[in-house]
């Protein structure tokens, strides 16, 4: 059966933010906040991580998202270690729970990502830079396209990329980056990434500049037209909170949240059931009063 994260309206989809991996820089050397403050192995993150997945689904969540947050400084492209955790950790938090699983490895690896989609029966993956060259603190993000497609034909899932078995989700002007030349038009870009990317893109994200900032709503009106233009759906994925969901509810397909449900608002503490179902019921007040 495909898990379609549009199933629902207006889809949430929760953020797993994992502790350092194997093959990073910071795996049991740098302590993680919570739960314990103490230098985690892959048994205790496997742990940590299918815990966190099961309270988004306690909360109402849509879907999830598990994301390498804790590998910093990131690589461009993940190494061996951490492809081999991720897939393993995905695949324990796929086992557990009911609700779409999807898979995001940064800093710019949806070759890895894909691959641990693919062995986990996750059913989405989210790419940080497609088709743009940007400039960031780990150095320049090169357009990632290619190495895509080429796992698509390794694997030989054209068709399951095409189904919506696995759906691609793509950011566009993602945060913690920036464009490399003056002359960056972003209606251009969407264009050009949804239309000469030689598979689906299912959907493009918006962001804020940063973790837990919201980008402004009339940068959100003007990107997410283009996007739906082009056959894609747009997805607000950074800042959201239940202080301003009004604001984008319009304006978005979907949402991508994490810090704000998290305790203390700070993106590497864990899930707070509390602020996840606050949030929740919000969208669902939503749902019923301004339907898809």
């Amino acid at each position: 059966m495909v898990e379609d994260i549009f199933g629902k309206c207006k889809p949430v989809i929760g953020v797993v933010h994992l502790p350092p991996l194997p093959g990073s820089y910071g795996y049991r050397r740098r302590p993680y906040p919570y739960p314990h403050g103490k230098k985690m192995d892959i048994g205790s993150i496997i742990e940590y991580a299918v815990n966190e997945a099961l309270k988004y689904e306690k909360a109402g969540f849509d879907a999830i998202i598990v994301e390498n947050y804790g590998d910093k400084p990131y690589k461009m492209r993940v190494g061996a270690g951490e492809t081999a955790a991720m897939a393993r950790i995905v695949s324990e938090v796929k086992k557990a729970l009911s609700i779409p699983v999807g898979v995001n490895i940064l800093r710019n690896s949806p070759y890895e990502a894909l691959y641990v989609a693919h062995i986990s029966g996750a059913s989405f993956i989210r790419v940080n830079s497609l088709c743009e060259t940007r400039a960031s603190v780990e150095g320049l993000i090169e357009p990632s396209v290619k190495q895509l497609a080429q796992a698509i034909t390794e694997l030989d899932i054209y068709d399951d990329i095409m189904e919506g078995k696995i759906s691609v989700l793509a950011d566009i002007n993602v945060k913690h980056s920036y464009p490399i030349y003056e002359t960056y038009n972003i209606k251009l870009t969407v264009r050009d990434c949804i239309d000469r990317a030689g598979f689906p893109i299912k959907s493009m994200i918006i962001t804020g500049p940063s973790t837990g900032y919201a980008p402004e709503v009339e940068y959100v009106e003007e990107i997410a037209g283009i996007i739906r233009e082009h056959g894609a759906r747009a997805i607000v994925g950074s800042g959201i909170r239940p202080e301003n969901i009004a604001r984008f509810w319009r304006l978005a397909d979907g949402f991508i949240v994490g810090t704000s449900v998290k305790l203390g608002e700070e993106t590497e503490n864990v899930v707070s059931i509390e602020k996840a179902e606050d949030l929740v019921s919000i969208i669902e007040r939503y749902r019923q009063t301004w339907p898809c």
